[in-house]
């Protein structure tokens, strides 16, 4: 029997039964590492102006600094860096391991001999410094934006290093509509997006779970073509609120 893709009706986010997906592999052995730079040192006649700086410290979050975002007290520009655990370094690996075929990570509390910084409180902390109310995501294989917003709505409310790692697991889980698919005129790069769909849905234990993942038809995920593995963000030209999804 030859295989077929499906496509869903509808554009709808699926939730995966976690049950019946392995758990991804995770890893928090670098988190305490500092980071290098994401761009090579400026020269002195260069623009200062860089939305790729990591920040590898986490306490800046202070109450002090969130009282700064009043929206009474006017502030001078400020350069816009990443959270260390999204920042792209394309000479080091990133702060976390990460198949976004899965779910993230929940967040967890390490022992109490390592608790310098808990994975909890850092998912909490803002995504880029200043805090940002919306974070743009792109990715040279999607033609779909993703558009990252605070989970509480409530006014002061910031861009979560969490709400960015929802957002991509989440956004990619949408079905892509049957023109999209027809738009794959490039016949090697069809198949990869064929064998990411079947490889992915393949991955299921459940016969049942599996044959239902069949039927929700390709997903923004398989237009990756099988690079999955999260990289990190790194800046883009049109603005320090536009970041650019690296993947391998």
């Amino acid at each position: 029997m030859s295989k077929r893709v499906h496509f869903a009706r509808t554009t709808t986010v699926f939730s995966e039964d976690e049950s019946a997906v392995p758990s991804p592999s995770f890893s928090a052995s670098s988190l305490s590492s500092s980071p290098g730079l994401l761009t090579p040192p400026l020269d002195d006649e260069e623009s200062e102006e860089t939305f790729t700086v990591v920040y590898p410290v986490t306490p800046f979050a202070t109450q002090l600094q969130l009282d700064l975002l009043s929206p009474e007290t006017p502030l001078p520009p400020k350069p816009m860096h990443i959270h260390f655990m999204l920042a792209f370094s394309p000479f080091d690996d990133p702060a976390m391991s990460w198949d976004i075929s899965y779910p993230p990570p929940a967040p967890y509390l390490p022992p109490e001999d390592e608790q310098t910084i808990p994975l909890k409180q850092m998912l909490a902390e803002p995504a880029t410094s200043p805090p940002l109310t919306l974070l743009t995501i792109t990715h040279p294989s999607l033609k779909w934006k993703l558009d990252v917003e605070p989970k509480d709505p409530a006014p002061g409310a910031y861009v979560s290093v969490n709400d960015v790692f929802t957002t991509i697991f989440k956004e990619l889980r949408i079905a892509i509509h049957p023109k999209d698919y027809a738009e794959l005129t490039d016949v090697e790069t069809r198949s990869a997006v064929d064998v990411a769909y079947y490889s992915r849905c393949g991955r299921i234990p459940d016969p049942k779970a599996r044959s239902m993942e069949h039927h929700k038809g390709i997903k923004r995920i398989d237009m990756l073509m099988g690079r999955t593995k999260f990289l990190g963000l790194s800046g883009t030209r049109f603005g320090p609120e536009s970041w650019e999804l690296n993947t391998s």
